[in-house]
């Protein structure tokens, strides 16, 4: 039986090695819609990357915050509760260890203090947090650096500086040169580590100023108000956006099983309508990118087809030969499927090839005309997918001239001239 199909197999190489020219023409065919495959999944892989990194960096759609609930609306008014948590260090490790979705976590504390430098006041908002806060938001550095865990745990006066605060502060001199120098943060001194990059968008008649100091400086800074306490916000990180709904599911588990009546004391709040809103891009891209591909491999399998009915044709009389001498359907069926998945797989290859020098070059335009750093992206499951379904258009478009040679009467197809 093996070695009848491999005969079959064998037979269906030969009429591909005698006849060039078509074999040539087939594999054009299904080599051009491969290309497009592997070229279109390349570059819509490498803008995902580089939208990926974008929504992270500037967006908080990969966020899940816990945030304590420090007042409730009850008979049409906001009323204070006290019996909110207070998170620590602690629990922020315990969320980690809890949801295998979170990349990262960072306590956050905000607030408002007076800066001053030499003569100079300025008010400005400032964020109390760990070493990872650059992780949940745009936090490029300009000069110096973010103050680090260590300098953190350590509560040293330490102060980052946003580059509209740094230039009010020193506006005689370059901003970023404020790295080194001491500042006053509600009459406590500072030492300035970093200042973040200019945005572009710093406006002289309405600056945005602001600072980051660690969060356990926070008490020596803001001034609770009487009988209440400083209640700190926990940030997770997901890995990715498809894994913000299993960590919003097992942050909600965790406070089921801390904290009794959790919703009346803390709010868990994902950044829902623009993930939705990502997601839903996302699946367009998805969709037109399958589009394309969709109608390239259909070209190519109409070619693949098209040229085996014309083999059939061709080889009417060597088909009746074939069946006079004892081959069966199947064995006509194998032969010319064996030439049309031979022929995909040969366009798959080379459309391989072809498709990655296009996405290349494609990716190649993108930084030079845009300016945006995009790369192709070629993964092990968009190479199987280019190598199926080139096969599938093979096996597909290949049964259709594999039937009909396989019903031709021995008597009728040696006799045809």
């Amino acid at each position: 039986m093996h070695q009848r199909w491999w005969a079959n197999l064998l037979v269906g190489a030969d009429a591909l090695r005698i006849h060039p020219l078509r074999t040539m023409l087939s594999v054009l065919g299904i080599l051009i819609g491969s290309a497009a495959l592997v070229a279109t999944m390349a570059v819509s892989d490498g803008l995902m990357v580089f939208v990926r990194d974008r929504v992270q960096r500037e967006l908080s759609v990969q966020v899940v915050t816990l945030s304590p609930r420090l007042s409730r609306f009850e008979d049409g008014e906001w009323v204070p509760q006290h019996d909110y948590p207070v998170f620590t260090d602690t629990d922020a490790e315990a969320l980690l260890r809890h949801a295998p979705g979170v990349q990262s976590a960072t306590l956050v504390l905000g607030g408002r203090a007076e800066v001053s430098h030499r003569g100079v006041r300025r008010h400005a908002s400032v964020t109390f947090g760990t070493a990872s806060l650059p992780e949940f938001g745009q936090l490029d550095l300009g000069a110096g650096h973010f103050f680090s865990a260590a300098e953190a745990e350590h509560n040293l006066p330490v102060v980052v500086l946003n580059y509209a605060l740094a230039r009010e502060l020193l506006p005689a001199g370059d901003p970023l040169s404020m790295v080194g120098r001491e500042v006053r943060l509600e009459r406590r001194t500072r030492r300035v580590v970093g200042v973040l990059a200019a945005t572009g968008f710093e406006s002289r008649d309405d600056p945005a100023l602001a600072a980051f100091a660690p969060l356990r400086s926070a008490r020596a800074i803001l001034a609770p108000s009487p009988g209440r306490r400083l209640a700190p916000t926990i940030r997770l990180l997901a890995r990715s956006l498809e894994s913000v709904d299993s960590v919003e599911d097992d942050v909600r588990d965790w406070l089921a099983r801390r904290y009794a009546d959790w919703p009346r004391r803390v709010t868990v709040a994902v950044g829902r309508e623009q993930l939705e809103q990502v997601e839903q891009a996302f699946l367009l891209m998805k969709v037109f990118v399958g589009a394309i591909v969709g109608i390239s491999l259909l070209v190519g399998g109409i070619g693949i087809m098209n040229v085996l009915l014309a083999a059939v044709t061709e080889r009417t009389r060597e088909i009746g030969i074939r069946k006079s001498v004892g081959a069966r359907r199947s064995d006509i069926m194998v032969q010319f499927l064996a030439e049309s998945v031979a022929i995909a797989l040969a366009g798959a290859f080379a459309g391989l090839l072809l498709g990655l020098l296009l996405a290349a070059g494609v990716t190649a335009l993108f930084r030079g005309w845009v300016g945006a750093p995009v790369y192709p992206v070629l993964s092990w499951t968009s190479v199987l997918v280019a190598t199926v379904s080139s096969s599938a258009v093979g096996l597909v478009f290949g049964t259709y001239p594999a039937r009909r040679a396989a019903r031709l009467s021995p008597v009728v197809a040696i006799a045809h001239e």
